[in-house]
């Protein structure tokens, strides 16, 4: 679909955005740096139960769906929602739970602690979690390995805006030109020449999976100035 299509099914186009879960899964990573060494969260392991920190999503990151999450997000059903569950492979069953979770929160983090060439902060979803041996031995057994560095969100879209290059049209470019430089992959957002900036969204879960569309989704490393 080109711009002047998009633009013109806008309406449309957010309409049926909001009447789908999203999954943010199936991306292609192009960073690979490892970020547990240098970022830190909640680490305890015992024969039973880990704690970990994990990224859910991180925000003003263009993923493979060509949206940007913008700051906060997720800060309304933070609040109101006490049922954010911890899953994986956004399966939404009895048995899909990997743990229990801790706390859920937004949190600035640099962008050089993601990995990324680029100045100045984001913000990201954190969920500190206990992940219990007798949901899932394999999925225990892999975060207790450091072999899961990718998470996913599973949400409904609740506020969305379309951001275009074309300064032809002049609502959208406007979301464009107050955005684009924030993002911490702009260089994507200008060969596709749009994205959608998705300013609300319902969180349902969090993802353990094998790639997600926002590869900036990491399980964190050790603490030791908590030891």
């Amino acid at each position: 679909m080109n711009i002047n299509e998009l633009v013109a099914n806008k309406a449309e186009l957010i309409k049926l955005k909001k009447a789908e879960t999203k999954h943010v899964n199936g991306g292609l990573s192009s960073v690979t740096k490892s970020l547990t060494n240098t970022t830190k969260g909640i680490f305890k392991n015992n024969e039973t139960s880990l704690e970990r920190t994990i990224i859910g999503n991180t925000y003003l990151f263009m993923d493979s769906h060509d949206d940007v999450h913008d700051k906060g997000v997720f800060t309304k059903t933070i609040k109101e929602n006490k049922s954010i569950f911890h899953l994986h492979d956004h399966e939404f069953k009895l048995t899909s739970r990997v743990g229990e979770p801790l706390k859920v929160y937004e949190k600035d983090i640099a962008w050089k602690d993601l990995g990324i060439n680029k100045e100045g902060n984001t913000q990201a979803l954190f969920m500190d979690t206990e992940i219990f041996k007798d949901y899932n031995s394999q999925i225990f057994n892999d975060y207790k390995a450091n072999k899961i560095n990718q998470h996913s969100v599973g949400m409904q879209y609740v506020k969305i805006e379309l951001a275009v290059k074309d300064e032809s049209f002049e609502v959208e470019n406007k979301v464009w030109k107050e955005n684009i430089d924030k993002l911490g992959n702009p260089e994507r957002a200008e060969k596709q020449g749009y994205f959608w900036l998705v300013k609300e969204a319902k969180l349902i879960e969090i993802s353990a999976v094998l790639a997600g569309s926002n590869e900036l989704t990491p399980t964190l490393g050790e603490d030791k100035t908590e030891a």
